[in-house]
């Protein structure tokens, strides 16, 4: 069986055997296939680095002495794989609202890149090494220790032991593993609001003060658009809350449909009031966004006979645009799009007022 092969036996746990003698390796092999494990190897800490990140085995049983590199070389590489590109542009996380597709390709690429690096650190972090050495003085079981080794077991093995020690680590990674995606799934709904299932307004704050200071470094423009349900409160009470609900849901999905740059950001604000981060956005690409928002929620044809604006439900929106240099906060920013919001709302609702904030 190949290291190929095994690890696409993905209903079996995959074991990753480090060691340079032959005997050694066909004895483990045939214990671990015996308990119905898939089984991959390499003869030297190098070659096991390889393997590793081709196969991303759930367990490494290492040999402690080995040529070329050892047991304790090797979990000193392990743990400093090399996992993340070198720093380039996603440091500035923004787009051009006129990028090319060749760049937006490019950029999507490299959030790829980072999400499987974050992955493989993730498979790091959580493999198992059960090291195998002849050695049971104190220095050496502290060397491996030290070095990185989750547990050791001594030659001449006892299969029995290594049987349970095996059966155990790769309990206890499963499990981590389990809590660990228990915990990204809290993390994802803490950060969603349940009703519109856009970003809620704590996840608005933090990435709009981001973004600010990426506007202030980058010296780049930044817009935000200000949305708001036009006489929303008079659905809710021809309609009932419960189809007030839906149609939130629907304007929103229906915002969300239009913004579609993986940098850019919509949340739910608060009631009715929805909100828009464009990075690296001058007022006039924030414009032509607008624009298309309030076209997409019109066309949604949801009946509204008791708005002042129109048969259907309508959105008004205030868009403000920092051009680089502009010295304020990101509360006056967001005041100054409330403010424009506001503005078209007073005007008549179901149109869109525009706040370009220069610099000095």
């Amino acid at each position: 069986m190949t290291a190929e092969s095994s690890s696409k036996q993905l209903d079996q746990p995959l074991i990753l055997i480090i060691d340079d003698d032959p005997i050694s390796r066909r004895l483990i092999r045939f214990w671990m296939e015996k308990e119905g494990y898939a089984v991959a190897e390499a003869v030297n800490g190098q070659e096991g680095l390889a393997v590793f990140q081709k196969t991303m085995p759930d367990i490494i049983l290492l040999d402690f002495m080995m040529p070329v590199m050892d047991g304790l070389e090797f979990c000193e590489a392990f743990r400093h794989l090399e996992t993340v590109p070198k720093q380039t542009s996603l440091e500035n996380e923004n787009l051009e609202s006129t990028e090319a597709p060749q760049s937006r390709l490019s950029y999507q690429q490299e959030l790829v890149a980072y999400q499987q690096a974050e992955d493989l650190l993730g498979k790091i972090a959580r493999t198992p090494i059960l090291m195998i050495t002849a050695r049971e003085d104190d220095e050496s079981v502290t060397q491996a220790f030290e070095a990185g080794a989750t547990d050791f077991i001594t030659k001449p093995i006892h299969w029995a032991i290594l049987r349970q020690r095996v059966r155990h680590l790769i309990y206890q990674a499963k499990l981590y593993q389990r809590l660990e995606a228990t915990n990204v799934q809290l993390q994802r709904l803490a950060a969603l609001d349940p009703l519109t299932q856009l970003a809620n307004r704590r996840v608005f704050d933090l990435v709009l003060e981001r973004q600010w200071r990426l506007m202030l470094r980058k010296q780049i423009p930044l817009s935000i658009i200000f949305i708001d349900v036009d006489f929303f409160k008079n659905y809710n009470d021809t309609y009932g809350h419960q189809a007030g609900d839906h149609c939130l849901f629907e304007v929103a999905q229906a915002i969300a449909s239009q913004v579609q740059r993986p940098t850019d950001l919509v949340a739910r604000y608060g009631g009715e009031e929805m909100i828009v981060i464009l990075p690296d956005t001058a007022s006039e690409g924030a414009q032509c966004l607008g624009e298309r928002i309030i076209e997409q929620v019109r066309s949604l044809g949801i009946p509204h006979r008791t708005s002042l604006a129109s048969p259907v439900v309508t959105v008004s929106l205030g868009v403000a645009s920092a051009e680089p240099g502009f010295a304020s906060t990101p509360e006056k920013f967001v005041e100054i799009a409330d403010q424009a919001l506001y503005e078209a709302k007073a005007q008549g609702r179901n149109q869109m007022v525009a706040k370009v904030l220069g610099a000095g």
